[in-house]
């Protein structure tokens, strides 16, 4: 992988970064929901967006021996400006990066180790025969699962509407708290409503109903002094029903990587299907890099890692 100058603003050292990566195939209007949605992240860490544009070239192409003047390499550095330009717009601060590639799932590993990105959001098509984004479900998963920082993946809607309504849901795994965060920081960046749901098996146990009691617990003590709040405990034998049937209602629906329970319907490595695919509405997972279990039990006991 080649990478070539910056566009947009240095960012300070120490600051928060998310990764944004893109292609020449995308433009910024295409692109303005998922800059809002990263702009969003971003703004509440007090960080920025580096915008990493992934051009590809065939293989046998030495990347080394691209010139300047080399009309795809022009063009990524026109769709990097862009970028830039439209997360300013959107209130995050922003660098600009052109990485010449034969793969992409290397380059944006590459780029989060290069510029010591604590986050990566990646999109996803609801339709598979639809992949027109740099990132395919394929990609993602290969970043999803090697990626050393927290990942976002972001099902965007058919009709560009306004966000007034999330749906949050909260399981007991590790990922849950970074799904909080997301869904505070994307309602405070629009002053939008979020209901928290968290799904039991219609046989819990007594034990399990007091988890999910604490775990939505844990999901208001995040959220607290960010706009209405309702919360649901629900049980079903079908989370994935469940959850699109409730996403309908709502502009979007944020939930994180599943590690136990009910939610291990949406294996996060094959890009949850059942929600992407069968929602109407947008969609965004969040996996925290935890390098341990213990994130959770701290979350639970009110002690948030930031």
């Amino acid at each position: 992988m080649n990478s070539t100058p910056r566009h947009g603003t240095k960012l300070s050292e120490g600051q928060y970064r998310l990764l944004v990566p893109t292609s020449t195939e995308d433009t910024p209007e295409d692109a303005e929901r998922r800059l809002q949605t990263a702009a969003a992240i971003a703004r509440k860490r007090g960080g920025g967006l580096v915008i990493a544009c992934i051009t590809k070239f065939a293989r046998q192409t030495p990347l080394d021996a691209i010139p300047p003047d080399n009309r795809a390499l022009e063009q990524a550095h026109e769709v990097t400006a862009a970028f830039v330009e439209t997360a300013g717009e959107a209130g995050a601060p922003a660098t600009g990066h052109i990485h010449l590639s034969h793969k992409e799932s290397p380059s944006v590993l590459d780029a989060v180790e290069k510029y010591d990105c604590n986050g990566v959001l990646l999109t996803v098509e609801a339709g598979r025969s639809q992949r027109r984004r740099l990132l395919s479900g394929d990609t993602t998963e290969k970043v999803a699962s090697r990626a050393e920082c927290d990942v976002f993946v972001e099902k965007q809607s058919a009709e560009d509407t306004p966000i007034q309504q999330i749906l949050l849901a909260v399981s007991g795994g590790p990922h849950s708290e970074l799904a909080t965060k997301t869904a505070r920081a994307i309602a405070s960046d629009v002053d939008a409503r979020i209901d928290v749901v968290h799904f039991l098996d219609q046989n819990a146990t007594p034990a399990e109903h007091e988890d999910g009691e604490q775990i939505i617990e844990a999901a208001k003590n995040t959220l607290f002094g960010d706009g209405q709040v309702e919360t649901t405990l629900e049980q079903t034998d079908h989370v994935a029903k469940a959850i699109i049937d409730r996403s309908d209602e709502y502009d979007v629906t944020v939930l994180g990587s599943p590690t136990s329970g009910l939610l291990e319907q949406f294996v996060f490595g094959t890009v949850p299907d059942s929600v992407t695919q069968q929602s109407k509405n947008a969609v965004v997972m969040a996996q925290h890099d935890t390098g341990s279990t213990s994130v959770y039990d701290r979350w639970i006991a009110g002690d948030p890692i930031e």
